[in-house]
């Protein structure tokens, strides 16, 4: 099967209890909207933690400040067969995405903005239960293959995800690059997988950019009533971007893994002779955010995987 593409919707809302319970309550009807289309294969929703200090670079920043951020930022993925499947899906669906978003737009700071992500390389364990650690890891010794990664789902691990802006013409570099920083986490205690995601485009509709005259009957409704023009103001592939951007997306057990384990770039020798090739490809960035998954379908890694 073709590899996912993946639909970041990206927002930040004001940091109260509130919004968490419109996050916990809208949210699910949302993807139940989603998966009326037979190309959605998943999703995976995030609420930000934190900011990567990285070595006092922003020295504002805290591994954890859930409670003091504000505004918060929100990371709603998606997975698809195809990216194109996206877009149908929210054009197809348009009212009932509008009416159960527009719930939400009173916590709204920022956003939303929807790009689009082709995965360009990954090594993601299944994600598993407490349960189930005792049989897969059984299966693996069994069978002679390496133990794998202990993965649970549900907010039970950490997700960083690292920004970066190439210089034209050093993408394949940075590529490269990277899977060979991700490989030498492997040998990190409490690494337990990635993707390099490379953004390819934008979702007009997904992110509330709507010709002129949809704009204005948005604006005019508190969700009631959906704009009866529904079209977005560009193409998919018009909002890619250049230079290259690229979101590695790097999954810990804990928070005390993520903080030591990335370190590792600028206080293990090694690491960072590996990690200064990625650096020497970059107009911008690495800017590292922390994220809890707390709500997931994780039956998209099953297809990823197949």
């Amino acid at each position: 099967m073709p590899t996912p593409y993946i639909a970041l919707n990206k927002a930040r809302v004001y940091n109260a209890e509130s919004s968490y319970e419109k996050f916990t309550t809208v949210g699910p009807k949302v993807c139940m909207v989603t998966a009326n289309h037979e190309g959605f294969v998943g999703f995976q929703n995030h609420v930000q933690i934190g900011v990567f200090p990285m070595g006092g670079r922003y020295g504002g920043a805290k591994m954890d400040m859930h409670e003091t951020l504000n505004p918060i930022g929100l990371a709603q993925y998606t997975m698809w067969k195809h990216w194109e499947d996206h877009d149908a899906m929210h054009y197809d669906n348009f009212d009932a995405i509008f009416r159960l978003c527009s719930q939400c737009l009173d916590m709204v700071v920022e956003g939303p903005w929807e790009p689009i992500y082709e995965i360009v390389a990954h090594d993601l364990p299944e994600n598993v239960a407490m349960t189930d650690v005792p049989a897969s890891l059984g299966a693996a010794w069994a069978t002679g293959q390496p133990m794998p990664a202990v993965s649970l789902p549900y907010g039970q691990r950490i997700i960083a995800a690292s920004e970066h802006t190439t210089v034209p013409g050093r993408e394949q570099e940075f590529e490269q690059a990277i899977v060979d920083v991700m490989t030498a986490f492997k040998r990190v205690p409490g690494f337990l997988g990635y993707m390099v995601l490379k953004q390819i485009g934008a979702s007009a509709i997904g992110s509330l950019q709507l010709v002129p005259d949809g704009i204005h009957q948005a604006l005019q409704t508190r969700g009631d009533y959906p704009p009866r023009i529904k079209d977005g103001n560009f193409q998919t592939p018009q909002a890619h971007q250049t230079p290259q951007e690229y979101l590695v997306h790097m999954e810990w057990a804990d928070m005390n893994s993520a903080m030591m384990g990335i370190s590792r770039v600028v206080i293990n020798h090694q690491m960072r002779r590996i990690h200064d090739r990625v650096l020497a490809t970059l107009l911008k960035g690495p800017y590292v955010t922390l994220w809890n998954p707390l709500m997931e379908d994780t039956s998209w890694r099953e297809y990823l995987h197949s």
